[in-house]
């Protein structure tokens, strides 16, 4: 892996189209048409790469057992991905920038557990956000992780518990989510909110320390968890069709 990494790095001032043939013929990666990657380095034991994905400057893909990125993904700067069994990123996602996506390399834990990362089509992470996956957390698709600050944690000290985040939930900054923890499909989850255990229902506000439903979601509060996270695809069949309330 330190042999992948130091070729990697040598290959991050080379334009995208040196980089995807050497991905594909020195790491045998599958790479996608049309992928762009900018000064970043991807370093994974098996990776696939979607057609029309761009890769900004300044991001890490490193220690990954099976690292998927969908098509049409926008990964934006300075973000890092480390470790894990899979990462698993879908379709039209977007990751802005300078979050942290980890899961601790060789971890003393307790019991089982599955360290993976999947993040449904279309889901979007904005700013400086912190995502622990020593075990697994699962996003919804079109899910928005919304502001900054935010943070997943599944491990508390040597236990684990997955954390799940349903379809189509709106998550306000500075919000805290507890190793087994979870939203269901639909939901706002308000700002500074600590979710510290499994809160079912859908269409309804999330919030408080910790963390309850508060009610249900009102129709002007709709356009949250509605509006589509990706209006410059729509239109090309990649769109969902949303449910009613």
């Amino acid at each position: 892996m330190k042999f992948r990494l130091i070729l990697a790095l040598m290959l991050v001032p080379f334009p995208s189209i040196v980089k995807r043939g050497a991905y594909r013929l020195l790491f045998g990666y599958r790479i996608g048409r049309g992928v762009k990657i900018g000064l970043s380095a991807i370093v994974a034991e098996k990776c696939t790469i979607g057609d029309r994905t761009r890769i900004g400057h300044f991001n890490i893909f490193y220690r990954t057992r099976d690292l998927r990125i969908g098509s049409d993904v926008i990964v934006g700067i300075g973000n890092r991905v480390l470790g894990g069994d899979l990462v698993d990123i879908g379709d039209r996602c977007q990751i802005f920038r300078f979050n942290e996506i980890n899961s601790i390399l060789d971890p003393l834990v307790l019991g089982e557990f599955e360290p993976v990362l999947r993040i449904g089509a279309g889901s979007v992470i904005t700013v400086n956000h912190k995502i622990d996956f020593n075990d697994k957390v699962t996003f919804g698709e079109n899910v928005v992780f919304a502001g900054r600050n935010s943070n997943i944690w599944t491990h508390n000290r040597q236990k684990t518990a997955p954390i799940a985040i349903g379809h189509n939930c709106y998550v306000g900054a500075n919000v805290q989510f507890v190793a087994g923890s979870s939203v269901g499909d639909y939901c706002v989850v308000a700002l500074g909110s600590v979710i510290t255990k499994k809160i079912p229902g859908e269409w309804q506000i999330v919030g408080g320390m910790p963390a309850v439903a508060i009610k249900p979601l009102d129709e002007e509060s709709k356009i949250l968890v509605t509006y589509p996270t990706r209006p410059d695809l729509e239109g090309d069949g990649s769109s969902m069709a949303l449910p009613e309330a």
